[in-house]
């Protein structure tokens, strides 16, 4: 009599060999996801740009530059005070030029922090008014200019001229006059002071506090402007994903303005921009860029065109 083939016997092994092999898998796949969540911890760490991580590069020698504007005094004196309530009787009586003119002269020998905001309000009033400053003039459209054409002669913005202007749309006409403003306009920030000075050639125009680098990782180095981007997207460094305007974790605000150096093309990443995080501004609360908040990166956007020269200081 023949034996009997013990074939449920043998599957049963087969089976048992390959329970073990889904199980070993099923492991791995929960071990690939534990290391994932520990890595992706690091993703709140910004790195500030739409496009590019900032690599590590040698920290290039500090730029020993004499201040263009002036620190602020803590205390305000009797005497500033007095010449601040005239500058502000001055304003709300509509002379806003005598006003200027007193709170130069202020802010020049005497930096007092209300008198240097109270200056960079009023610069940016008579900036967008009709009335004329020191760098404002008319210009007569000729045939065939547009009002990129003349921005761009003038090294001013679009949106500027058009606010100088009240111009609604693009469309000019020739014959016509416009304001145009040539202030030469660069920026400086300083580390210590966790600020932005935009300079109207040697003179102050207006002073916004910043957020800088944690731990010094703002390059004090001389940048120029070369991009701007309106509700900037951000890749996020960690999975090189974009991450749209809009999005919480979006770190770029409203505003990005890109800024290289040509002295050291090797440093990148860097740049100007927004934040909803009001409690980061005034100290170094970045991964290195310049935060701004969104209300005043804006504003910045609107007056400095591509080129625009950008010092660090510490």
């Amino acid at each position: 009599m023949a034996k009997p083939i013990y074939a449920g016997t043998y599957q049963n092994r087969g089976g048992g060999r390959w329970k073990n092999v889904f199980i070993v898998i099923i492991l791995i796949q929960i071990l690939i996801v534990v290391i994932y969540l520990i890595t992706s911890r690091g993703k709140k760490a910004e790195v500030e740009t739409p496009v590019e991580q900032t690599p590590a590069a040698p920290a290039p020698a500090p730029l020993d530059l004499a201040p263009t504007a002036p620190f602020v005094q803590t205390e305000t004196s009797p005497e500033t005070k007095a010449t601040l309530a005239d500058a502000q009787a001055a304003i709300d009586g509509g002379q806003l030029a005598d006003a200027k003119i007193m709170l130069d002269k202020l802010v020049a020998s005497t930096p007092d922090a209300e008198a240097i905001k109270m200056l960079g309000d009023l610069n940016i009033r008579l900036l967008k008014s009709p009335m004329m400053i020191p760098g404002k003039e008319y210009y007569a459209i000729q045939s065939g200019d547009y009002l990129q054409k003349i921005a761009k002669n003038y090294n001013i913005t679009v949106p500027l001229i058009k606010q100088m202007n009240g111009l609604e749309t693009d469309v000019i006409r020739s014959g016509a006059r416009l304001l145009v403003y040539n202030g030469n306009f660069s920026i400086r920030v300083s580390k210590s002071g966790n600020t932005l000075d935009l300079m109207a050639g040697k003179q102050l125009f207006k002073r916004y506090s910043v957020g800088t680098g944690k731990f010094g990782k703002t390059p004090s180095i001389e940048f120029t402007v070369v991009d701007k981007i309106v509700e900037p997207p951000w890749t996020r460094p960690a999975d090189n994903k974009q991450i749209e305007y809009g999005d919480p974790e979006n770190v770029l605000g409203t505003r990005w303005m890109k800024i290289v150096s040509n002295d050291h093309p090797e440093i990148t990443g860097f740049g100007i921009h927004g934040t909803w995080e009001r409690d980061s501004i005034g100290k170094q609360s970045s991964a290195g860029c310049i935060r701004m908040l969104n209300e005043d990166v804006e504003e910045l956007f609107d007056l400095i065109p591509r080129k625009t020269p950008v010092t660090i200081t510490e």
